[in-house]
């Protein structure tokens, strides 16, 4: 995000940098103030979990599992009649205790970050329960020779889920009510910036609190309650006020004296970031306007990782075999429905652009009348008219992505990735934006992040915006993060069933 030099910038400078314009597409009303009902009960309930160190959140995830594992001894005992010995319940505790703090430590169950994502405390909660039940009966059966009752297993595990992902979606709820004070180091044109944000709903958690000048402003800038002055001065503010979060914008972070008052807000416990970084926490996405080559050198991007692409083609071939035998009854019924709509054929192929640009042939259940396209490639729509009434239900639960299973048996998509678009458009887009043919350094996927955050793509500009989601993608993919995209695109599937 470019961030004019000095206050007094024509604002028309301002209007044409991404963040801008990004921040203006859809009107939400800010959300209430400090001091609301919600914020209050949250500073009152939330407060204490907030502020939990991860030696505290191990010592209730014990606490739990502990307790959950005493209430099943009590509610299945061991049976007399057992060949085998049952493990007695302190070394039940002790074995779930350890293998809960390693898994922890491994997911990153008890940092703070994973608080501030609904999805991430799901997904590291569901990966921790898994592992840990897993390792727990192969120390069990294989190295002391023992049993455990499933049903104890199950009940004290279950209690561990509900009750540790309850603690954290509270203090996620607390910390989303009580919002991060945010302080802008800049111009006024760019705090109006992030004010516009606010009221649009890109961001969430946050409340700005003002802006302030690296150095000395290069005129006494007029009355304005949201200017704090210079950042030097703020700092011995800093531990008696509600600052959690720095953005510092483009000319300010080349001023050399920039040092000289960051250090000592880090101290303070103060999170300092650029503009872009910031943005790409906040929002999930790489702004495609501010990248360079050099972004490629340091984004150290997986994509060429051996063991990264070994697992995450296990996991394909494992989640592709699965869903087509779960959903093997399903096919005859939507190839019945497809067919009775009009008479036409059931599958729908086309061309789309793989990995490194190979071309693929794609699968799916057809969803609109035939000869929609009359060959050529039209961008599709929401309301889309070409779609027929069986096609319109198929889309909303995704049901007619299925046949691209068979893709990804082959090897020609992932479960996981950006989404393959037809030779023609990636030429188009390819002309029209930058990077755009870096997309495809990765398999394309059945869903992806992009998929599950932006709304259904329909022109250039929206491309764009998927765009930015799937260059954050090939920064951050990561099995957690794969795991997280196929809950959500599950629970796409649950609300558009309903």
């Amino acid at each position: 995000m470019h961030a004019p030099m000095a206050a007094g910038v024509d604002a028309a400078n301002v209007a044409s940098s991404t963040f801008a314009r990004l921040t203006q597409e859809r009107h939400i009303p800010r959300r209430a103030q400090a001091g609301s009902f919600w914020q209050r009960l949250a500073h009152r309930v939330g407060r204490p979990f907030v502020g939990l160190r991860p030696g505290m959140w191990l010592a209730l995830d014990i606490t739990i599992l502990t307790a959950g594992l005493t209430a099943a001894y009590r509610l299945f005992p061991p049976l007399d009649t057992l060949t085998t010995p049952h493990v007695a319940l302190w070394e039940a505790a002790a074995i779930f205790s350890g293998l809960t703090a390693m898994t922890g430590l491994v997911f990153g169950l008890f940092e703070r970050e994973t608080l501030l994502s609904r999805s991430r405390i799901v997904t590291r909660m569901l990966l921790a329960t898994a592992v840990v039940t897993a390792l727990a009966y192969a120390v069990i059966y294989v190295l002391l020779y023992a049993t455990l009752n499933r049903r104890t297993a199950g009940l004290a595990m279950a209690v561990f889920l509900v009750a540790g992902s309850g603690l954290r979606l509270c203090a996620w709820w607390a910390i989303r009510q009580m919002r991060r004070g945010l302080l802008i180091v800049g111009s006024r044109a760019l705090y109006e910036s992030f004010e516009r944000a606010m009221d649009s709903g890109t961001l969430h958690g946050y409340r700005l609190l003002g802006y302030a000048f690296c150095g000395e402003p290069p005129q006494a800038p007029p009355a304005d309650p949201h200017f704090r002055g210079t950042i030097a001065g703020e700092v011995l503010n800093l531990k008696n006020s509600d600052v959690s979060d720095i953005v510092v914008g483009e000319p300010a972070a080349r001023d050399p004296r920039v040092m000289d008052w960051m250090v000592p807000c880090l101290q303070r416990g103060c999170r300092v970031t650029n503009e872009a970084t910031f943005y790409e926490k906040a929002t999930g996405q790489i702004l495609v306007d501010e990248i360079t080559p050099n972004w490629f050198l340091f984004a150290d991007l997986k994509v060429h990782c051996d063991q990264h692409a070994a697992l995450k083609r296990a996991v394909d071939v494992i989640t592709a075999t699965l869903g087509l035998v779960v959903t093997a009854p399903l096919w005859p019924l939507i190839a019945l429905a497809v067919k009775l709509c009009d008479g036409g054929p059931v599958f729908y192929t086309q061309d789309r652009v793989g990995q490194n640009g190979q071309i693929f042939r794609l699968h799916k259940f057809r969803t609109m009348r035939p000869n929609a396209e009359n060959g050529r490639s039209i961008w599709s729509s929401p309301n889309d008219p070409r779609v027929t009434g069986v096609g319109r239900v198929l889309r909303r639960t995704r049901l007619d992505e299925l046949p691209q299973l068979w893709n990804v048996l082959r090897g020609q998509m992932s479960i996981v990735g950006p989404r393959p678009e037809r030779p023609d458009i990636v030429r188009e887009l390819c002309e029209k934006i930058p990077y755009y043919a870096e997309r495809h350094l990765v398999k394309p996927g059945i869903t992806g992040w992009a998929q599950i955050s932006f709304r259904y793509g329909s022109s250039i500009e929206d491309a764009k915006r998927k765009l930015q989601f799937d260059l954050y993608y090939l920064k951050n993919m990561s099995l957690e993060l794969d795991m997280m995209i196929l809950l959500r695109t599950l629970g796409t599937f649950i609300r558009g069933a309903c």
